[in-house]
């Protein structure tokens, strides 16, 4: 097992690519599946990959493939060869554990086992961002699987090698794409009476949106509002005319979502009209928070029984993964630990020194392989 996972890791290292141009790492994948005999089905640089079992009932595991736009910071010999991307959400070991589980199917039923259900198994492009989910389960072979339940696997540093975290219920949050320009006036910077200074404005603006969480929404409800970019000026003595914004709303309790929006046009509103500048805002709810389905919640924890699992730990962030039960299939996301404080693992997700050893990905195929033996299909 572990040959596999270092053949399959270290490769898919060294090739990062970004959301939904996952081309030569697709071509990997499906060289894998041709050599191990598997049917698999192209959409874009997704792969969904079939196993038939003695019945049309599926069970699917899914990993995401593409990485981030980052320089990675590393010693080892399959660091990424791409300058500028690098896999730092640990996707590489996604794909890794989802071949490695299928090279051990395969080599169980060459030894005589026999599936009884049929397996579904999904490499995702465009996880970050892109909501490459939605193009998946928009397609029409991967419509035509009864699938009856989903899993997936997401690593985690924050827990040890060999520890899982698993919870029923809400895993990650919903996310909400802020696109904001706010329009001044620009003027020379010597003579700021003549314009209408939109860094100053901006500033404020973004000031204002922070008492959303502190003034508006109750303290038991999860909620991150993030402006991750502010882009204005080029030169130190000239007063642009406009910002632009990016940001980021995270959030469990979708039911806020009209009122956080219309308190943020609200302001807006006060803001262009107390200094005289234009705000344009495009408020894009994205991902839905992933929903553990409780059922496939105990059918994790028996798979998990001789782990030490957390089930009270769950993602801040985001996760398309969350498409996949929007047409009812249940679903559920676990993270297995990576954390190895005497190798230095010890870096958080999307950072430019994210790394985990390949050996701690075991325990992600073994969960793979128990939950098959719970649905009785292996």
């Amino acid at each position: 097992m572990l040959n596999n996972l270092n053949k399959h890791r270290n490769y898919l290292h060294t090739i990062p690519e970004i959301a939904l141009q996952e081309f030569k790492t697709s071509e990997y994948i499906r060289k894998v599946l041709d050599n191990e005999g598997v049917e698999y089905h192209s959409i874009g640089t997704s792969t969904v990959a079939f196993i038939p079992g003695a019945t049309e009932s599926c069970l699917a595991f899914r990993a995401d493939i593409d990485a981030l736009p980052l320089t990675e910071e590393s010693s080892n010999p399959f660091k990424s060869k791409i300058h500028g991307m690098m896999h730092a959400c640990g996707h590489d070991g996604h794909t890794a554990m989802l071949l490695t589980f299928i090279g051990e199917i395969k080599k169980s039923i060459k030894n005589g086992a026999q599936l009884k259900k049929s397996l579904v198994f999904i490499f995702q492009a465009g996880e970050e961002g892109a909501g490459g989910a939605r193009f998946v389960v928009a397609d029409e072979y991967y419509k035509s699987k009864k699938i009856e339940a989903i899993f997936a696997l997401h690593v985690y540093p924050e827990i040890n090698v060999g520890e899982f975290a698993v919870k029923s219920g809400c895993v990650s949050l919903q996310n909400i794409n802020l696109d904001i320009t706010l329009t001044g006036k620009g003027c020379h910077g010597a003579q700021p009476h003549k314009g209408v200074d939109s860094i100053l404005v901006g500033a404020k603006l973004i000031e204002a949106y922070q008492s959303i969480k502190s003034r508006n929404i109750p303290s038991h409800e999860h909620f991150l509002l993030t402006i991750g970019a502010f882009n204005a000026g080029t030169v130190r003595n000239i007063i642009p005319g406009s910002v632009n914004m990016l940001g980021t709303i995270r959030l469990e309790n979708i039911s806020l979502i009209p009122f956080i929006k219309e308190r943020m046009e609200n302001i807006n509103s006060g803001f262009e009209t107390a200094f005289d500048v234009d705000i344009n805002m495009h408020f894009e709810p994205f991902y839905p928070p992933v929903i553990n389905d409780k059922k496939l919640f105990n059918h994790a924890i028996n798979a998990l029984k001789e782990k030490n699992v957390y089930t009270d730990v769950s993602l801040s962030g985001s996760e398309d993964f969350s498409f996949y039960s929007q047409n009812g299939t249940p679903g559920l996301l676990a993270l297995v630990g990576v954390k190895d404080e005497d190798n230095g693992h010890v870096c958080s997700l999307h950072n430019n020194k994210f790394d985990f050893s390949n050996e701690s990905l075991i325990h992600g195929v073994e969960y793979f392989l128990n939950i098959l033996k719970e649905y009785n299909c292996l």
